[in-house]
């Protein structure tokens, strides 16, 4: 028996036999293992040269309390529903409201929550935003090549918050002015005042018109006005990412273990970590130190509403947004482009969503796109079926087959997965800190 640098005996070592790390893991075994960990601080993010400027994170975290942009609610809030207020009611909603930081920044308190309830009901769980900086595309189908384009085009969001982009810069010119200005090259308009001369070039209300539909306000706009108010939607998105930016959580039980804690995984978690890189084949997808190959599957998710969501299929289609990071509101425009180079919408991408990541797993039930499974035993025997027979858009992913687990390798597999929870974010970034 000999000392391993990481931390870990090596046992068995002979003429008989290879030698077996921790008495269990193979040499190869181990190299699988060592490739999850640990976690490196965030990838960087070319189109966004605010991502990691402090002030602008302090600055994204309050607009991540602020709900005074919110459109009005069609869904009442009532006690059997958990939502957010009356029907006509506005800036009642904010991004903490479906992204709790108390509860590692998803949707507690929606009733049921497998759907939020903003505006409306949302078509799409609220996925946790703790480490969500990694993944390379936002949303559950990649509608957002960047990060920061979703924060740009989430107050528009009709389920979600039903505003518009005039009313959410008109609430950042009367809120957080200063902030911005001193953020930002160009200072709001002060034509943004609704009481200055000038005013009427930026209406109280309005937003690119829907295909088809009659033009509205926005349309109305000189295209410079219409240029300047984009900016302040693109450059607050940026400073949303540079805020969840600092949403990082690492340094779990399993990361303490292959650093050279032998205890701190239950024998459970170790058999189910063999599993894990073994007969479950869970690492076929779930890849690297966030335990994400960062693409897309058809996992064949049973989906009781018709329509069925096409996931990737419909959502590649939006990828073409005004703020994407190809466009003129992106820093690094050829990177942004060189992302999305060859991307279509092609039949194979029909009901594919995201592998997800599986880092704190276990506190943020309920699982899948549409939250339709309530617990980490369920979603594992979801996979040792493999995967739903009927009832889903397109063609299941050819992975997708039994794995014929025993009831103890079941259980041993979520031990594991419960050991992927890491540290949580720190306090300071749970604080409301919207203007009053």
């Amino acid at each position: 028996m000999f000392f391993l640098g990481a931390g870990l005996w090596v046992t068995g070592c002979s003429e008989d036999g290879p030698a077996f790390i921790d008495g269990r893991f193979t040499a190869a075994e181990w190299d699988k293992i060592s490739r999850f960990t640990p976690l490196e601080p965030p990838p960087a993010s070319p189109t966004n040269r605010y991502a990691d400027d402090a002030a602008a994170a302090a600055f994204g975290q309050r607009l991540w309390f602020e709900k005074r942009y919110a459109g009005a609610i069609t869904v009442a809030g009532t006690p059997e529903n958990g939502g957010l207020g009356a029907a006509g009611e506005t800036g009642k909603i904010s991004c903490a409201d479906c992204h709790d930081p108390r509860h590692w920044f998803i949707d507690t308190r929606s009733i049921p929550n497998d759907l939020s309830l903003g505006s409306s009901r949302t078509k799409r769980n609220s996925p946790s935003l703790v480490n969500a900086v990694y993944y390379d595309w936002a949303g559950w189908a990649g509608a957002h090549d960047q990060l920061w384009k979703q924060g740009a085009s989430v107050p528009e969001s009709k389920e979600s918050f039903n505003g518009n982009r005039l009313r959410f810069v008109h609430v950042i010119y009367e809120h957080y002015r200063a902030d911005y200005d001193a953020l930002f090259p160009v200072p709001l308009d002060p034509a943004l005042d609704p009481s200055a001369g000038g005013a009427d070039r930026f209406p109280p209300n309005g937003r690119p018109k829907a295909a088809g539909a009659a033009d509205g306000p926005w349309e109305a706009m000189a295209e410079a006005d219409r240029a300047i108010v984009n900016t302040i939607m693109a450059n607050s998105g940026k400073a949303l990412e540079a805020y969840e930016r600092l949403l990082v959580s690492a340094n779990a039980p399993f990361d303490r273990y292959v650093a050279g804690d032998r205890h701190a995984l239950s024998e459970s978690a170790k058999r189910g970590l063999q599993l894990f890189i073994g007969k479950a084949a869970c690492d076929s997808c779930h890849q690297d130190q966030t335990f994400t190959d960062n693409t897309f599957h058809n996992t064949g998710v049973v989906q009781a509403a018709m329509p069925y969501d096409d996931g990737r299929y419909g959502d590649v289609l939006r990828l073409t947004d005004t703020f994407n990071g190809a466009g003129v509101y992106s820093d690094d425009r050829e990177a942004g482009a060189a992302k999305l180079a060859g991307i279509q919408q092609t039949e194979d991408l029909k009901g594919q969503f995201r592998t997800k990541s599986l880092r704190h797993v276990a506190m943020t039930a309920p699982y899948f796109h549409d939250g339709s499974l309530a617990t980490l035993d369920a979603v594992v025997r979801f996979y040792n079926e493999g995967g739903g027979a009927a009832s889903f858009p397109g063609t299941k992913d050819p992975r997708m087959v039994p794995l014929n687990l025993s009831e103890q390798e079941i259980q041993d597999l979520v031990a594991f997965l419960e050991s992927l929870t890491g540290e949580p974010v720190p306090d300071h970034l749970q604080i409301d800190t919207a203007a009053p």
